[in-house]
């Protein structure tokens, strides 16, 4: 039965807004990052490096996977979250692919602003 106080009510309709199972709300930040991933985890190691990556995120990657290795040699203790070179080389792509959408945001935002002058 439907509740007689319309700010409860329509407080009740809004929860589905942030439901974990809404994805498509959830990925307008960075929309195909789940995509992106699945494919760049199905590329060859090889393929990935030779082709996809350019020299610079290659050269990223490749030093935050030294400095994580030094750090792991230093300290014991220290578990890191990424091991592989791969790794790295995925996160090199994955961080460039939301910078591109950073991007695109902002000269939309600016071609929007400019419009509604």
């Amino acid at each position: 039965m439907l509740d007689s106080n319309i700010t409860k009510r329509n407080k009740d309709q809004n929860q589905n807004q942030l439901c974990v199972s809404n994805g498509s709300f959830h990925n307008k930040q960075y929309p195909f990052l789940t995509e992106f991933s699945e494919l760049i985890a199905d590329v060859s190691t090889k393929d990935l490096k030779n082709n996809l990556l350019t020299d610079s995120q290659k050269m990223l990657a490749e030093s935050l996977w030294m400095s994580n290795k030094s750090k792991k040699e230093l300290y014991p203790d220290f578990k890191p979250e990424k091991n592989k070179l791969r790794e790295f080389y995925e996160q090199s792509l994955i961080s460039d692919h939301k910078r591109q959408w950073d991007e695109c945001r902002k000269s939309a935002n600016i071609i929007e602003d400019y419009i509604l002058e």
